[in-house]
């Protein structure tokens, strides 16, 4: 804005320096009328930049504060931008620390006993979220010496339920880098499993224990679990193996309904149990009462007794007094002396005929 007002005055003082110069070189008449139109031009000229400048200063003034509040406002969303910089690296942090948590849970997971542990605590915490702690008992040790992860007891029989499962070449088939390694890992890992049924219908199937006629095998992840039903071994269902050999492969969904199978089970037992309960109490009552019965009757056969008794005794009792009455009169006779009796009546002493 300085620039223009600068340029301005200065062709302002050049027109006017020309104008003065034009008319000290010469006094013509016709060039002083000129002199006089051009200062008219001049002091238009001035007056119009003068406006021009006003608006022009104006809207720089407006610009100005425009570009103040812009200034304003993209400094406050670099602020927010540069805090939520700081808020992204704190979680970006976070989450890097957690990847490192799960490198390491990974690699305790991958030795056997580890991942077996893991197993049975998911296990334990799937029953002890379903079953009372009556129905079902952790590390059950038969008489051969083996001993099952978890047992489910259930109309007095138990359903053994065992959770270390091969993982290691399951692992190795999601971490393969191309068919060939994929489908080796996949048949190393159906024959695992398939020995792991073996091993579980061998150790864990034993009725003369109490066992029921099958076994439970645990798998850790759903995802395992369809890989469990989709391959096979030696051209046999890995499933069709199992249920030839009385072992049941359950994922958490499906162990999980058939525990509440269980349970409703245990509430059916519950209820025949005290229905069984009821029943007695009520034959115990109903000879209670045949007794009460034999004994009230027994107290009606006395009770009529007495009453004949009582009824008999009030006889008595009316021609006693009535004979009393009769002597008491008599020996008043005697002592005023004896009247002749009209009726021929026999004497007192003949009237002894008590009761």
């Amino acid at each position: 804005m300085d620039i223009i007002v600068v340029l301005l005055l200065a062709l302002v003082v050049g027109i006017v320096g020309g104008l003065i110069l034009a008319n000290r070189r010469g006094a013509d008449p016709a060039a002083s009328a000129d002199v006089e139109v051009m200062r008219a031009e001049v002091r238009a000229l001035s007056e119009r930049l003068a406006s021009t400048t006003g608006g022009l200063a104006q809207r720089l003034e407006g610009i100005d504060t425009r570009m103040s509040q812009t200034h304003s406002s993209n400094s406050d969303m670099a602020r927010d931008i540069f805090e939520s910089l700081g808020d992204l690296r704190s979680a970006t942090s976070v989450v890097a620390e957690q990847a490192r948590e799960f490198n390491v849970l990974a690699d305790l997971l991958k030795a056997p006993k580890a991942r077996g542990g893991l197993g049975e605590a998911m296990l334990v915490e799937l029953l002890g979220q379903v079953l009372p702690p009556s129905a079902y008992a952790i590390q059950h040790r038969f008489k051969s010496g083996a001993t099952v992860d978890a047992v489910v007891r259930a109309g007095g029989r138990i359903v053994c339920i065992d959770s270390k499962f091969p993982l290691s070449n399951y692992r190795r088939m999601c971490d393969a880098d191309n068919e060939v390694e994929r489908l080796d890992a996949e048949r190393a890992f159906a024959r695992d499993v398939d020995n792991h049924i073996k091993s579980i219908a061998t150790k864990y199937v034993v009725p003369d224990e109490d066992t029921l006629e099958f076994a439970v095998m645990y798998v850790p992840a759903e995802g395992v679990y369809s890989e469990v039903l989709r391959l096979a071994h030696q051209k046999r269902p890995l499933f069709e193996t199992a249920i030839e050999a009385r072992v049941v492969p359950m994922s958490p969904l499906t162990l999980y309904g058939y525990l509440q199978t269980v349970l409703y089970g245990l509430r059916c037992l519950s209820v025949e149990r005290g229905a069984e309960k009821i029943l007695a109490d009520c034959g115990r009552l109903q000879q209670d009462f045949e007794r009460f019965a034999a004994e009230y009757d027994t107290l009606g056969r006395h009770l009529g007794n007495a009453r004949g008794k009582y009824e008999e005794g009030t006889r008595r009792l009316d021609r006693f007094r009535d004979k009393l009455d009769a002597m008491v009169e008599a020996s008043e006779e005697d002592e005023v002396g004896p009247e002749p009796d009209p009726l021929n009546r026999p004497p007192l002493e003949a009237v002894n005929d008590w009761p």
